[in-house]
C-alpha cells in the first residue's frame, strides 16, 4: 500500500478536482501479488524470449493502463485496432514498439499476422492485450493460430485483498489528496474481489463526497449497502 500512514482524515473532503491521474510510467504502478509478475515481465522487455507477448487479465484490471505505460517506456505507440487501421502511416516495428489494446477483436487476421511476422523479422516489439489467452482466440488462419499459441504470456490475476486496497487507494487519489486509510482498510476485506467493484466503489465515494459528505467509514458502509444490500455486507 502506497498510502500515507496515519492519514485517518476526519473532516469533509472536497472532490472538485482530481489530484492524480492514471500512471504514466512503471514506477507509478501499483504492484501486488495479483499483477507483480505481469508488470515485471513488461518492464524487462529486453529479456523477452520472443519480440511479441500477450498481456491478459479480467475486465477493468488495468491492461490498458499497463499497455500504455509499456508503450511510453519504449517511446512507442498504444493503439486500439480501430485507430491502428485508420492511421495514415503504416507502423514500422523496426523503428517503434507497438501495443494493440485489445488485440483479440477488431483487427483482421492477416494484419495481426503481418505485425507478428514484422516484429520477428525486424527485431521489433509488439504487445497484445486481451481478456483470454491468445491460444483461445477464434482465429481461422492456421499460421496465425500457431504463432499465437506460442507467445509469451503475462497475466493480471483476480484481485486479492492486498490488490483491493492498492487499487482503491490509487483510484481515490485521483479525487482526494490524502484518502483516509481507515476507510481503505475498512473496505479491503468487504469489497467483492473484482476490479469492476473496486472502481464502482471509488466512483460512488467520490460522488457522495462531492455532494458534501465526509469520506468516512460510515459513508463507506453506506456505499457497500448500496452496492450489495445490507444482507450481503460482511467482513469478508
Amino acid at each position: 500500500m502506497t498510502g500515507p500512514a496515519g492519514s485517518a482524515g476526519k473532516g469533509p473532503l472536497q472532490a472538485s478536482f482530481e489530484f492524480a491521474g492514471p500512471p504514466r510510467q512503471f514506477s507509478e504502478l501499483d504492484r501486488g501479488n495479483a499483477n507483480r509478475a505481469a508488470v515485471d515481465f513488461l518492464e524487462s522487455v529486453n529479456a523477452w524470449p520472443f519480440p511479441v507477448a500477450c498481456l491478459i487479465g479480467p475486465p477493468r484490471s488495468g491492461k490498458s493502463t499497463l499497455a500504455d505505460v509499456w508503450a511510453r517506456a519504449q517511446s512507442g505507440l498504444c493503439q486500439t485496432p480501430e485507430a491502428l487501421l485508420t492511421r495514415s502511416e503504416r507502423v514500422d516495428l523496426s523503428k517503434t514498439a507497438l501495443a494493440i489494446d485489445p488485440a483479440d477483436t477488431g483487427l483482421p487476421e492477416n494484419a495481426l499476422l503481418s505485425l507478428i511476422n514484422q516484429a520477428g523479422e525486424r527485431d521489433g516489439r509488439l504487445l497484445l492485450t486481451a481478456s483470454t489467452p491468445p491460444m483461445a482466440w477464434p482465429v481461422e488462419n492456421k499460421d496465425l493460430a500457431s504463432r499465437l499459441a506460442s507467445l509469451p504470456l503475462a497475466e493480471i490475476h483476480k484481485p486479492d485483498e492486498e490488490m483491493v486496497g492498492l487499487r482503491l487507494y490509487s483510484l481515490l487519489r485521483r479525487h482526494f489528496a490524502a484518502p483516509p486509510m481507515d476507510v481503505v482498510r475498512y473496505l479491503e476485506p468487504r469489497l467483492k474481489r473484482t476490479y469492476a467493484d473496486i472502481e464502482s466503489c471509488a466512483k460512488r465515494l467520490a460522488g457522495r463526497v462531492g455532494s458534501g459528505q465526509g469520506l468516512t467509514v460510515m459513508l463507506a458502509s453506506t456505499v457497500l449497502t448500496e452496492m450489495y444490500g445490507a444482507e450481503d455486507k460482511s467482513d469478508g
